[in-house]
């Protein structure tokens, strides 16, 4: 398999992923909430995450954003309209390299949720997927990322921009 050239590496420390705010019908979102997490030694607890997916080699943005709500949360929807992106670094600590990573956010109107199609191999598999009111997440969201000092753990601006 060919080397992914939109995963962040040592050699070249840029990313790009395809988010999904994806809204019910009451107007709550979609979202990851991991109790526990640990990624590359990092531990990680109480915390949300949108849907977020690295784009593969010859994949449009629209069948990644598809293939991403299937595989980490189980979810069809419909494609509304591109809200935003967030340009964020974090560093891979045992390799100590920053990464930069811009996810770009689409919005999309909920349609049907299946947990049993989620990719079980996939770290967000680990998650327990809740529907939060839109307020509450920006609170949630912003508070953990001063907790957990992690930048890219902070989706709030684009939840913003719904609300406005």
């Amino acid at each position: 398999m060919n080397q992914n050239y939109f995963q962040g590496t040592l050699e070249h420390p840029y990313h790009i992923s395809i988010g999904a705010v994806v809204r019910n019908e009451e107007g709550k979102v979609c979202c990851h909430y991991f109790d526990t997490l640990t990624i590359r030694g990092s531990v990680f607890e109480n915390f949300y995450l949108l849907m977020r997916e690295t784009i593969e080699p010859n994949e449009s943005i629209e069948v990644c954003l598809h293939r991403g709500l299937m595989e980490e949360f189980g979810v069809k929807a419909n494609l509304k309209t591109y809200i935003g992106s967030i340009v964020s670094k974090f560093e891979v600590r045992e390799t100590g390299v920053f990464i930069e990573k811009t996810t770009l956010y689409f919005l999309c109107d909920f349609v049907s949720i299946d947990q049993s199609l989620r990719k079980t191999d996939d770290v967000e598999a680990k998650s327990e997927i809740q529907w939060v009111d839109p307020e509450v997440l920006i609170v949630r969201m912003k508070e953990q990322r001063k907790r957990l000092d992690r930048e890219d753990i902070d989706e709030s601006s684009i939840i913003e921009t719904l609300l406005k």
